[in-house]
């Protein structure tokens, strides 16, 4: 409950004050909340998991503070039975996960050709992220963060993006 509120009130600061700073760590508590959102709308094979209590892994590349508001919000979470576990990952841990998060500073392309075939979902951000087989991409529309899905990227790697996700996305890439 702690976290809601100051989520709240950091994102009225951005507003009232015009705060970089303030409007930095909203942006990261949105992505944040997003993908653990997305972690809970997407349908991982059995396979994907070594036991059944096995953790959901949710990789974030770079020192964004995406991964640590991710951290704190999900630190007694679960998403699909499984709890979920965040770690800083580097490309050649992207396997390791089962959504990796590649912001913009990082290499959205190497990441997506790093997760070929296993089941990751990979989110970065651009206009053209899930375009290049990216299966989720943030983007700002008219100042907001919204998202873009590619669910045949996601399909690609074993993994099934829900229908209500799918709804909610500012674009859904064409198969």
């Amino acid at each position: 409950m702690r976290a809601f509120y100051r989520t709240h009130i950091l994102t009225a600061l951005a507003l009232f004050t015009g705060s970089s700073a303030a409007r930095a760590e909203s942006e990261a508590s949105v992505k944040a909340a997003y993908l653990f959102n997305f972690a809970k709308l997407v349908e991982w094979p059995s396979s994907a998991f070594s036991s059944g209590k096995a953790p959901l892994v949710i990789g974030v590349m770079g020192r964004e503070a995406v991964g640590d508001e991710l951290a704190r919000a999900c630190a007694s979470a679960t998403a699909g039975g499984h709890p979920v576990e965040v770690r800083r990952v580097s490309m050649s841990e992207v396997r390791d996960c089962h959504l990796v998060y590649v912001p913009e500073s990082e290499r959205g392309d190497g990441a997506i050709a790093a997760a070929q075939g296993a089941p990751v979902l990979v989110v970065g951000e651009g206009e053209n992220f899930a375009r290049r087989g990216g299966a989720l991409a943030f983007v700002k529309d008219s100042g907001t963060l919204k998202f873009d899905a590619n669910p045949a990227a996601a399909a690609r790697n074993g993994l099934t993006v829900s229908a209500k996700l799918l709804r909610v996305a500012r674009t859904v890439v064409p198969k």
